[in-house]
Parts: structure tokens; C-alpha cells; sequence
């Protein structure tokens, strides 16, 4: 139980986590291309030189498209594969001066910025899905674990209320599962830092693939318990009382 509640509360530090962002940049989706254009009324051509990613410095060197004074870039979204700001440096020249600047973007999950609204919706559900495992994990807690024995040990009655931890504990798991991926999708949009979100996810993927051992070890443990408690039900309809481990 004292780990279940560790891996509970290591989520609820979500909701306490500062939002982190970068200055008021303009927002862009991740792996996607961006489009944009600057306006010049004396040069005559202007290229996109270089990117100052978060990580490292892309090389691009592509020439705008020209329209009247107005230059188009069309940038390959692969080159957008990290959060955090991206700043396009550019190069504008009238054949005889050469003026540069930059054009930066904040690139996130969403593409855009998250309304207050918004957030709180995301971490509202979050908190709910957090209070349904407590009390899914409450509600087991009450629930009989097994048969009701003497004090020796010995089996007195069937209680077949113990079937209901197995569906419990399958839904808590899958419940489990969903907080993983809302929380990675929450950090994702709210951290300006991969890492925690990356953890997170890695963490969901690796549950969704146990998912069905899961399901069919549960299986597997239901219908043999079921099958033991059915033949004890047998013996004692038939005066016999024994004394066994199940």
C-alpha cells in the first residue's frame, strides 16, 4: 500500500508545479512546418540564414520568396523537434547594404497558449482522476482480502466479497494508466523542459504494453480462487470443514 500511495503522490506534485514559460513569443506545434513572412521597403532579397534552437545552431540558408516588398519562408517542421524558443536569423540586402535581424517562436505541444480556463480544466480532471484512485484503493482497503477463518486458520465460511478486488484492481490500474498520459500531456504543455513529460510518457507506454499480462494474470487468479472456493462450498454443504491455505 505505502508504494501504491508513493506513485499517487509523485503525480500530485503536478499540480503544484510552477507553469514555466518563455518570453511572449509567438506559439508553434512541434514537428510541424512554419510559415511566415517580413517586410523590408528597401531590400531586394532576404535569407534565412540559421536557427538558435534550444540545443544547437540549424544551418538553412533558404532565400525568401519574394511578393512586392514581402518575403515567404516555409520551414520543414522537423526542424521544430524540442520545446523551447527558436530564433530564425535573417539577412535582408539592397545589393549594396546588408541589415539582420531574427523572427523568434516559442515551439510547444498545443501551438498555441492555453487559456486560464483551459488549464484549469486540465488540472481539475487530473485531480479527479487522483481522488478516484484514492478511493478506489479506499474501497479495496474495506474489502475482505479473503476467506473468514478460526483462529488456527481454518476456513469457515466462503466470502465471495473478495471477487470485487480483482475488477477494482484492473480498474484501478487502467485508471492509473490514464493519469500517466493526462499527466505527460499536462507537462508537455506546461514545462518548458521535456524531460519530466518524456519520464511520464515513457512510464505510460511501458503500462499500456503490460496492460494485457495484467489483465490476464487478474483473469487467471479470479477464476482459480473461484474454482478452489467452489469446491470448499462442496465440502461444507457436505459436513466437512477443512483446514487449507486458500
Amino acid at each position: 500500500m505505502k508504494t501504491q500511495t508513493k506513485l499517487v503522490i509523485m503525480l500530485m506534485v503536478l499540480l503544484i508545479l510552477p507553469l514555466v514559460s518563455a518570453l511572449d513569443y509567438p506559439k508553434h506545434k512541434e514537428e510541424t512546418d512554419l510559415q511566415f513572412s517580413i517586410t523590408s521597403n528597401n531590400a531586394t532579397g532576404c535569407n534565412l540564414t540559421n536557427i538558435n534552437s534550444p540545443t544547437s545552431l540549424i544551418s538553412i540558408n533558404q532565400v525568401g520568396t519574394r511578393n512586392s516588398q514581402t518575403f515567404n519562408f516555409t520551414i520543414d517542421g522537423g526542424n521544430y523537434s524540442e520545446f523551447g524558443v527558436y530564433c530564425h536569423n535573417i539577412e535582408c540586402s539592397d545589393g549594396t547594404n546588408t541589415v539582420t535581424g531574427e523572427k523568434c517562436y516559442e515551439i510547444n505541444y498545443f501551438g498555441k497558449e492555453l487559456t486560464d480556463s483551459q488549464s484549469t480544466v486540465y488540472l481539475g480532471l487530473l485531480g479527479i482522476l487522483i481522488l478516484t484512485l484514492f478511493a478506489l484503493f479506499f474501497i479495496m482497503k474495506t474489502l475482505p482480502a479473503e476467506n473468514e477463518r478460526d483462529d488456527r486458520g481454518r476456513i469457515l465460511s466462503i466470502t465471495y466479497l473478495k471477487y470485487f478486488r480483482l475488477p477494482l484492481w484492473l480498474f484501478a490500474y487502467f485508471l492509473f494508466t490514464a493519469i500517466l498520459y493526462l499527466s505527460s500531456n499536462i507537462a508537455f504543455a506546461f514545462l518548458s523542459e521535456q524531460l519530466f513529460a518524456k519520464v511520464l510518457f515513457a512510464l505510460f507506454v511501458i503500462a499500456m504494453s503490460m496492460s494485457p499480462i495484467i489483465i490476464i494474470v487478474l483473469m487467471i487468479s479470479f477464476f482459480v480462487k473461484l474454482f478452489h472456493d467452489k469446491e470448499f462450498q462442496r465440502m461444507f454443504e457436505r459436513g466437512m470443514f477443512p483446514g487449507s491455505d486458500m
